[in-house]
């Protein structure tokens, strides 16, 4: 627990510092932070990120997302989660789309060793808006992927 609790601190100092000087860093920083919260099943640090304004391609909107995270975290008693941002299109200094590549392996309660691993690799398309010093995402879409996540 420990662990998360520093990452996650370490993710808001990189994204504070970052946010004033290179807004394309302190994005590449929210992804990581994204990453960590989703590694400790934190729907808290989500339900902050999505904007209440969020619409999903999918005609989802912030409160059925927020609960779709919440059963995924309370299904899988842990998730890994690896994400490469593969673009970041900036429109001004408020706003950007991003895509991100992101793996996600969970693990269910239960007695079987592989049998209780689910992976994905998904593509996420994100809209983003800075507001109040922070970015949140106002839109989204997202889909399996078959492009690969490989090493830097």
């Amino acid at each position: 627990m420990r662990r998360y609790a520093r990452n996650a601190f370490t993710m808001l100092l990189m994204l504070s510092a970052c946010a004033a000087e290179d807004p394309e860093a302190a994005l590449r920083a929210l992804i990581d932070a994204a990453e960590a919260a989703a590694e400790s099943r934190d729907t808290g640090y989500f339900r902050d990120l999505i904007a209440d304004s969020y619409v999903g391609d999918r005609g989802i909107g912030r409160e059925e997302l927020i609960e779709r995270i919440r059963a995924y975290f309370f299904i899988n008693q842990s998730i890994e989660v690896v994400t490469r941002v593969t673009d970041i299109e900036m429109h001004g200094e408020d706003a950007a789309n991003l895509v991100v590549l992101a793996g996600v392996l969970g693990r269910r309660s239960g007695n079987g060793a592989l049998g209780n691993f689910d992976g994905e690799v998904y593509r996420l398309d994100l809209e983003l808006i800075e507001s109040d010093g922070g970015w949140q995402v106002i839109g989204a879409r997202w889909a399996r992927s078959l492009e690969v996540l490989r090493g830097d």
